[in-house]
């Protein structure tokens, strides 16, 4: 009887109310049955009760012995879980720091045997590790470096537990998995075919074995592999540990090869594009087919490494590009001008924000052309925003329109704004950029967006990382030119123009920019400058008209001089700061420079100036023995190897001062050392 009554002897699942139910429903059923039995003969009933009896005492026996043993087995259950968290906590390869608040209380055997005798118990982590104290700050887990181990940090801040996880090994394989990932590159030979144009076959092979043998010496130092694919380029494979080695090296074959071949009277230079971090060989191969391309944009004899969400890393560059003697490229940019103008409705040539010279002439050549084709073009610039110089052009150019101009088909009313070249714009126009090839520096963005698609570029800067978002129809960009001038003289001469000849206000406005951009043809001068001046001049460009354009104000000579007076020469740099709250117009800064680079001794000269929007503007120019491109680049600039030029926002002209010399001794190391 004790047995059955021994309700707290069953689980806690059989007390509750649910169960009590279930078993009061089952009694309720029984004590019915045991009525009726009474109802049909007593005897049965009496029969039947003992049967329920005996029913009653074993399911409650078996329920009790259940429990008993459920418990049991909970109890077993519950201590091995606290012995096994015990053991996980004293032997498994798991680092366990108790802290009270912030000092160290215990650490367990396995961390403890780490470090060895250091003892941090007692210790305040911000004092004695405060790489970890910081770390623990971050929310979520984190990576660290401690005890030449790797762990991940967990801190539960509620219970002052912090534990590390030992990751190094698998660490050591994600970083030999990095080490070992594919690389591919292509290397250009820049001016093979201009170089040997006329050799003999017996100096072409000897210059190509020179080329051969140098890469493949270099390939074989850093372990990489380079196959020949034509006399002009090369594969490059190899891992990206190796990779990176040849670029601690900075790539000094791209100067072996040049200087060794130039002491056979035929100098060539290298380009090479690679492509790291893609998964699929195809990938890799377009990414490196690019790098390539960026660094012929660029003007060659460099090494562009970059992976796709990456910024691209430069080496070389430090010499002038060559002037190709070759017109075949020209020719050939003409044409396909020619095919892509036929095509359109009409073309709009826009060139950079505060247009110069040869953005505003090379935009006239432009619609020259495309009036040789047959097709109205129009000429956009912001005439709120321009110079003297170009104000004085474009009153010449409309004091030449008959009384009753055609927009499109006579120059000086096809020179419009970009709101109304927006308004003209259609899915079938042609946009053409001169003198630029960046988002950032056009002269109508909103039209560039609308005309994405339908986009060429005529330019002569070398090309950024930063250009384009959307891949141009054709990019004809020649670092090696003075001017976009010259390049745009080339490819109308390959027109025909008996219907259409160039004016000789055109002529005038396109040797203009040539004259600007070459310092009167005394800075990056080829024979195909002088080439493309002479065929403007018999067209009829007027050298007393173009001085007259150019002529300034007292204002801005004597601002100029100014900035002059103020220059101090600092190991060949020339340097001048304007006061931060004197505002100084481009063309004066950009004057200034060239002005300082004439001093004997000056290699390379800086002017910054404070800009109407509030920037920081920076001149830079160069004799051509010192990179300015690669230093305006570091400050988000960019431009030529001897011209180039940046803005910085947020900044006075002293801390851009500042900026600018550590950009400068960056520059300078990085000569010395290759």
């Amino acid at each position: 009887m004790k047995t059955f009554l021994n309700i707290g002897a069953l689980a806690r699942y059989q007390q509750n109310k649910t169960f009590v139910m279930s078993v009061g429903m089952a009694a309720l059923i029984t004590i019915l049955s045991m009525v009726l039995a009474i109802l049909v003969n007593w005897i049965f009933a009496l029969v039947w009760l003992l049967i329920l009896v005996l029913m009653a005492g074993v399911l409650v026996r078996q329920l009790i012995l259940a429990s008993q043993d459920s418990e049991s087995y909970m109890e077993e259950l519950t201590h091995r879980v606290k012995v096994g968290q015990q053991e996980a906590v004293l032997e498994m390869p798991i680092g366990v720091i108790l802290l009270d608040e912030d000092r160290v209380v215990w650490v367990n055997p396995y961390l403890q045997e780490l470090l060895g005798n250091q003892d941090l118990i007692g210790s305040v982590l911000d004092d004695s590790e405060p790489d970890i104290a910081m770390a623990m700050k971050e929310d979520g887990h984190t990576s660290i470096q401690w005890l030449d181990h790797s762990f991940e940090l967990i801190y539960q801040k509620g219970v002052g537990a912090l534990y590390l996880l030992d990751i190094t090994d698998n660490v050591a394989l994600e970083m030999n998995l990095a080490d070992h990932r594919l690389v591919t590159g292509i290397i250009s030979v820049d001016n093979y075919e201009e170089v040997t144009e006329g050799m003999p076959d017996s100096e072409t092979s000897k210059l190509r074995t020179e080329v051969t043998g140098q890469l493949t010496d270099w390939a074989r130092k850093y372990e990489l592999y380079v196959r020949r694919l034509s006399p002009v380029s090369y594969l490059l494979m190899g891992y990206q540990q190796d990779l990176q080695k040849a670029e601690d090296d900075k790539f000094t074959v791209v100067k072996s090869i040049r200087e060794a071949t130039a002491q056979q009277n035929s100098p060539l230079t290298l380009s090479m594009g690679i492509a790291y971090g893609e998964k699929e060989i195809n990938s890799l191969v377009q990414l490196a087919q690019t790098n390539l391309d960026l660094a012929l944009g660029r003007g060659g004899d460099q090494v562009v490494v970059k992976a796709e969400d990456a910024p691209a890393r430069f080496y070389g560059g430090t010499t002038n590009p060559m002037e190709k003697r070759t017109r075949v490229r020209a020719r050939v940019i003409s044409q396909t001008i020619a095919e892509l103008m036929d095509q359109a409705d009409q073309i709009f040539v826009v060139g950079h924000k505060n247009p110069d010279m040869d953005a505003v002439g090379s935009a006239m050549g432009l619609w020259r052309f495309s009036q040789t084709r047959d097709r109205k073009a129009f000429v956009v610039i912001d005439e709120e925003h321009i110079f003297s110089d170009i104000q004085a052009l474009l009153r010449a150019v409309r004091n030449t329109d008959p009384e009753d101009p055609t927009p499109g088909v006579n120059l000086g009313a096809s020179i419009i704004s970009e709101k109304d070249a927006l308004s003209r714009a259609t899915d079938q126009s042609l946009l053409i950029l001169v003198d630029h090839a960046k988002e950032v520096l056009t002269g109508a963005p909103e039209l560039l967006h609308k005309l994405s698609t339908r986009l060429v570029v005529v330019d002569h800067h070398r090309m950024g990382e930063d250009a384009l978002s959307d891949k141009p129809l054709l990019a004809y960009i020649e670092p090696y030119a003075s001017s976009t001038s010259e390049l745009v003289t080339e490819l109308l001469q390959y027109q025909n123009q008996k219907g259409a000849p160039i004016t000789r206000i055109e002529a005038t406005a396109m040797l203009g920019g040539i004259q600007v951009d070459t310092k009167n043809f005394v800075l990056r001068t080829g024979s195909r400058t002088f080439d493309a001046a002479s065929y403007l001049r018999a067209n009829g460009a007027d050298n007393e008209l173009i001085q007259s354009f150019l002529k300034e104000k007292f204002g801005d000579f004597k601002a100029r001089s100014e900035l002059i007076a103020q220059a101090e020469v600092q190991d060949g740099a020339a340097i001048s700061v304007g006061d931060n709250d004197t505002v100084y117009g481009g063309v004066i800064t950009a004057q200034a420079a060239d002005e300082l680079l004439q001093i004997e001794g000056v290699k390379a000269s800086f002017v910054l100036t404070k800009r109407q929007d509030g920037k920081v503007g920076i001149s830079a120019r160069s004799n051509g023995d010192f990179n300015v491109q690669t230093v305006m680049e570091d400050l988000g600039g960019g431009g030529h190897l001897s011209n180039a030029a940046t803005q910085m926002a947020d900044i006075t002209t002293n801390d851009a001062y500042e900026k600018l010399v550590q950009a400068i001794h960056g520059q300078e190391a990085e000569e010395k050392s290759i």
